[in-house]
């Protein structure tokens, strides 16, 4: 079954890209849309070098396509952008102090993130 997001999802979809590329400090990084769909919710393909993101979006399924699950999903795409520093530098067989780095990198956003959230929800 088809259950492909509106034009007006959409936009909400792309504002929601530009949200969670601020809050994950990818700001240096560039988020293209394609006008081409995917099976899944949406995807996401890297161009390390040109540090461009192009994302895709497409079927959600049995799944409801509001709010939520349009900003969960853009979260989703941009936390794989987020995590391929730390997946690159892994796979290239890199110096103990390098992958030290790239896991500061994770380690050093998310506390941040968390330790503010712990605080807004006591």
């Amino acid at each position: 079954m088809k259950n492909l997001p509106s034009a007006e999802d959409i936009r909400y979809f792309e504002s929601q890209i530009a949200y969670w590329q601020v809050v994950l400090g990818l700001q240096g990084w560039r988020f293209e849309r394609s006008n081409k769909t995917t099976s899944a919710m949406a995807d996401v393909s890297v161009d390390y070098p040109a540090k461009m993101a192009v994302y895709r979006v497409g079927n959600f399924g049995s799944a409801l396509v509001n709010e939520h699950s349009l900003s969960t999903t853009a979260l989703h795409e941009c936390l794989h952008v987020f995590l391929h520093d730390l997946i690159r530098t892994a796979q290239n067989k890199p110096t103990e102090e390098e992958l030290d780095a790239a896991e500061h990198q994770v380690i050093n956003l998310l506390e941040k993130l968390l330790y503010d959230w712990k605080n807004k929800n006591i």
